[in-house]
């Protein structure tokens, strides 16, 4: 019953195209845990996107299927080695340390861009939690502490070839004097 409900949430997928959600959390060591829901592919099984989304660097926890879609719930120990999973292929993630000082840069490729008029459609939306307090977030993010949360506006993100996101932050107290 779940594969089939999967397979018919699948056929709803093309009425959100680019609509995902992801929330993160990375550790100090560079692991961590992402929970990402999508529309999966037209034929797509539990059982299939657990295996897509699962390396040696990434363990699916769980899979679900949601209104509209599926979550994945997985746990990963490099944050730079998401892309071993197939389905997180088009990620590309560099982590660099000055210090107490980090910095992520993650890149989503789009295979197929395309033109794409903003209806209203829900904006893809990243969230991370992150082992220290964020310094600054670009492109335009919301900032939180340790969270930082980009909503990407939908007919850019399905336009462009690429999105780049980076985050800087600090293992360093916060003075407040």
């Amino acid at each position: 019953m779940t594969r089939l409900r999967l397979a018919a949430l699948a056929v709803l997928a093309p009425l959100s195209a680019g609509c995902f959600t992801v929330d993160g959390v990375l550790r100090a060591d560079g692991s961590g845990t992402v929970e990402l829901t999508y529309p999966p592919g037209k034929h797509a099984t539990i059982d299939s996107e657990a295996a897509r989304f699962t390396s040696s660097h990434v363990k699916v926890q769980s899979v679900e299927p949601q209104p509209g879609g599926a979550r994945i719930r997985a746990e990963f120990d490099d944050v730079t080695k998401l892309s071993t999973a197939e389905g997180f292929r088009a990620v590309t993630v560099a982590r660099s340390r000055h210090g107490r000082r980090e910095a992520l840069k993650v890149v989503i490729r789009n295979p197929e861009p395309k033109p794409f008029e903003d209806r209203g459609e829900p904006w893809p939306r990243i969230a991370l939690t992150l082992p220290g307090r964020v310094l600054a977030a670009t492109p335009d993010a919301e900032v939180a502490g340790d969270r930082v949360t980009w909503k990407l506006p939908i007919a850019a993100y399905v336009s462009r070839p690429r999105t780049a996101l980076s985050v800087r932050w600090t293992r360093e107290p916060r003075i407040l004097y």
